[in-house]
């Protein structure tokens, strides 16, 4: 903007009053909301960018194929950090129930809205697709490399794995390598439903896990679709 020439003390009101006239009229032009209103929808957006999904997943009808994704956050009450998390979990539910109060609404493939009723929420679009494979995520873990075949539909405590493909997952600190998470899912698939000792699942991610050390002794199992069942 040029700089104002000096004004003489007895202008300097009417062009005090000019110059506010004049902002006043570019705000309204631009559009912008009066002090101390409600942030519009899309001022209240921030973009998220850097989020990766491993493989292709889905959250009940919400289809994600892998890739690149940016989170928008749409609740003043989120932040990056917060609603990345949010979305990781989201990904893990083994069933595609999300935590009451929170719904997704699929929106075509790689986008859609989470929402938990009129506080708002956040949505995530696929903005670079990649091909499936190895790799890390900070809140998923390490993907084991290629897929685990289940030969027949096996029942173990209450999740049912169904005859097919699945991925194998392994949680962020776990110590176990990929062959050993492949070999312990052969023998609890083998142990008649029940889990030896001190193994134990959790069925809202399908994580197996020691009692004795959570964190080291750990996997999880995914179906590459998400079509899954309890």
């Amino acid at each position: 903007m040029q700089a104002l020439s000096p004004v003489e003390p007895r202008h300097r009101r009417t062009v005090t009053v000019a110059l506010v006239g004049m902002l006043v009229a570019l705000a309204v032009a631009l559009g912008a909301r009066p002090a101390g209103a409600a942030p519009t929808a899309a001022e209240a957006t921030k973009a998220c960018p850097g989020f990766r999904v491993l493989h292709n997943d889905r959250i009940g009808s919400a289809v994600f194929p892998a890739g690149a994704y940016t989170v928008n956050l749409e609740d003043a009450s989120l932040n990056c950090k917060s609603s990345a998390e949010l979305f990781a979990r989201f990904l893990e539910d083994w069933d595609g129930v999300l935590p009451k109060p929170w719904t997704v609404s699929g929106e075509g493939s790689g986008k859609a809205s989470f929402v938990r009723g009129s506080l708002g929420g956040f949505s995530v679009e696929l903005t670079a697709k990649a091909k499936e494979g190895t790799g890390t995520n900070p809140d998923l873990g390490a993907l084991c490399p290629g897929t685990y075949t289940v030969n027949s539909t096996t029942t173990i405590q209450t999740l049912r794995f169904t005859k097919g493909a699945f991925l194998v997952y392994l949680p962020q600190g776990s110590a176990l390598s990929c062959n050993q998470a492949s070999v312990l899912f052969t023998q609890f698939l083998g142990s008649g439903g029940s889990l030896p000792s001190p193994w134990k699942l959790t069925t809202q991610t399908a994580t197996f896990y020691k009692s004795s050390n959570p964190t080291r002794a750990a996997f999880r199992i995914e179906s590459p679709n998400g079509s899954v069942r309890r």
